[in-house]
C-alpha cells in the first residue's frame, strides 16, 4: 500500500480590498510541486482537515481552504452584519484569481458548495468541473426575507440549527477533553475517530491554559440566517461537467428546492440518496472520494 503523503499547511495573503484584508490557510494534499487539480470548501462550522480522509486517497495535488472565520484563517467576522454569503465567494474568487494557475475541479460541502456555486460565473473555465455534496439551498422567499436583520435575528433563536450553533460550548481543558466531549455525539454520532480527530486539529486553537474552536459559535450561527444570496440564479453559471448529490435524509434542501435545481442543472447532474444524511461525506468518506475522482477522470485531470 502506497503511504500518503503528508498535507502541506500554507497561508495566503487577502488585501484589505477584500472584506478587510488577512490570511487564507489552506492545506494542500498530495504532492505540491505537482500541478494543482482540486480546490475543496467545507461545511459551516468545520475545517480543512475534517476533510482529510477525502482527499489524501485521490493521489492528486488538492487544496482544502479554511474558509473566514474558520480553522487558522485570520479573516475578520462580523457576525452582527452578515446578510448572505457574497464574503465567501469574494474570498474565494481572490484565492482563485492570484493563486490558482490552470483550470482545475471545484467541490465542496454544504455551505462550501454554495460558496462555490455563487462564485460559478466569475471563475469561468478555472472551474473545469463541480461536485456539490448536498448544498444548502433555501426556498426564494426565505432568501429574501433574511436579506433583512430582523428576519436574521429571529432565525438566530427559531431556526434549530442556528440555534444550537450559538449555544455551542467553544472553550476546553485540552484537545482530548474536547474529544471526548464530542465522541459519539450529536453531528459526531456517526464519525469515525479518525475523522473527528481531523476536526478537532484544523479547528482548535490555544485558549488560556486550554484551547478554543477556531469558528466561533455565533459566526456559525451567523453564516447559518445569511440565506440572503440568490443561489438559483448563480446556479446557471455552473460548469457543463456537474455533479450535485443531494442527501436523502435531514437535508436543509426541501425537495421542491431540489425539483427546481434538477429543472436548472439538468436530472442527468443531479444524484438523490434516500441513504444518505446531510453530513455524508464524513460519515462516508469513500462516497465522496469516489465522486471527486470520477469528476477528476470526467475533466481529464486525474493525473
Amino acid at each position: 500500500m502506497i503511504k500518503a503523503i503528508p498535507s502541506t499547511r500554507r497561508e495566503y495573503a487577502l488585501p484589505p480590498s477584500v472584506g478587510g484584508g488577512g490570511t487564507l490557510s489552506a492545506l494542500h494534499f498530495g504532492r505540491v510541486s505537482n500541478p494543482l487539480k482540486l480546490v475543496f470548501i467545507h461545511a459551516n462550522g468545520f475545517n480543512a482537515q475534517s476533510y482529510a480522509t477525502i482527499l489524501e486517497p485521490l493521489g492528486v495535488h488538492a487544496v482544502a481552504l479554511d474558509m473566514r472565520g474558520h480553522g487558522f484563517s485570520t479573516l475578520p467576522t462580523t457576525p452582527d452584519n452578515l446578510p448572505n454569503w457574497h464574503v465567501f465567494r469574494d474570498d474565494l474568487l481572490y484565492f482563485c484569481d492570484h493563486y490558482v494557475k490552470a483550470p482545475v475541479v471545484m467541490a465542496g460541502h454544504s455551505f462550501g458548495a454554495v460558496s462555490l456555486i455563487l462564485a460559478a460565473k466569475d471563475l469561468g473555465p478555472k472551474c473545469a468541473g463541480y461536485v456539490g455534496f448536498d448544498p444548502v439551498i433555501m426556498p426564494p422567499l426565505l432568501g429574501r426575507l433574511s436579506r433583512l436583520k430582523p428576519t436574521r435575528n429571529f432565525m438566530r433563536k427559531n431556526l434549530p440549527i442556528a440555534a444550537r450553533a450559538g449555544r455551542r460550548r467553544d472553550v476546553f481543558d485540552s484537545a482530548e477533553a474536547a474529544f471526548d466531549n464530542y465522541h459519539g455525539r450529536g453531528v459526531f454520532k456517526h464519525m469515525t475517530d479518525d475523522v473527528l480527530r481531523d476536526y478537532l486539529t484544523g479547528g482548535l486553537l490555544p485558549h488560556e491554559g486550554g484551547v478554543q474552536l477556531a469558528c466561533a459559535p455565533l459566526w456559525e450561527q451567523a453564516i447559518f440566517c445569511a440565506q440572503g444570496h440568490d443561489t438559483f440564479r448563480a446556479i446557471k453559471s455552473l460548469p457543463e461537467k456537474r455533479q450535485i448529490i443531494f442527501a436523502g435524509k435531514n437535508s436543509p434542501s426541501t425537495e421542491s428546492v431540489q425539483a427546481k435545481v434538477r429543472r436548472i442543472v439538468g436530472a442527468q447532474n443531479i444524484h438523490s440518496d434516500d441513504s444518505l444524511d446531510h453530513l455524508f461525506p464524513l460519515h462516508n468518506p469513500m462516497l465522496a472520494t469516489d465522486a471527486l475522482r470520477a469528476m477528476l477522470q470526467r475533466v481529464a485531470l486525474s493525473t
